[in-house]
């Protein structure tokens, strides 16, 4: 019964809509369901985490890279966080991660500038068991997270 309840509220969320949040301080947008909640901006204002009452968390921000990570330093230490990883890749300035932890898919896409000095990250979760109906959530706010947009 919950199943078919999550899926009758993940698909209502796809069918009312998506809003763009926009972050002035690092210059990316991402779409996201209207429905979902938001918190609060953090006081250094990098980014936001957006939610619905299901287990889906999605966080995206910006963060400078201090540490002078390279581009597969930073891919090599956000692979750290997952049991298993069921999908890579990468490009010139951006790879995807997903796979699970915890019970919980985990999609991690991170971009890197083009001076190397700041780092993009979305990072979505959720419960395994309703893989199916958040798979269209997952694909537009990946689809719509660009840094500069």
């Amino acid at each position: 019964m919950t199943i078919l309840l999550v899926g009758f509220i993940s698909q209502a969320n796809a069918q009312q809509g998506y809003t763009k949040y926009c972050n002035a301080r690092y210059g990316f947008c991402v779409e996201y369901p209207v429905t979902f909640g938001m918190e609060p901006a953090p006081t250094n204002n990098d980014g936001r985490v957006f939610y619905d009452r299901d287990g889906f968390s999605m966080r995206v921000y910006g963060s400078y890279n201090a540490l002078e990570h390279s581009f597969h330093d930073e891919m090599k230490e956000e692979k750290q966080e997952f049991d298993t990883i069921t999908y890579k890749t990468a490009k010139h300035n951006w790879y995807v991660l997903s796979g699970y932890k915890d019970g919980m898919i985990l999609y991690i896409k991170t971009y890197m500038s083009r001076d190397r000095e700041i780092f993009y990250h979305l990072r979505i979760s959720y419960p395994a068991k309703y893989k199916t109906e958040y798979n269209q959530i997952v694909a537009k706010a990946s689809k719509s997270f660009k840094p500069g947009s």
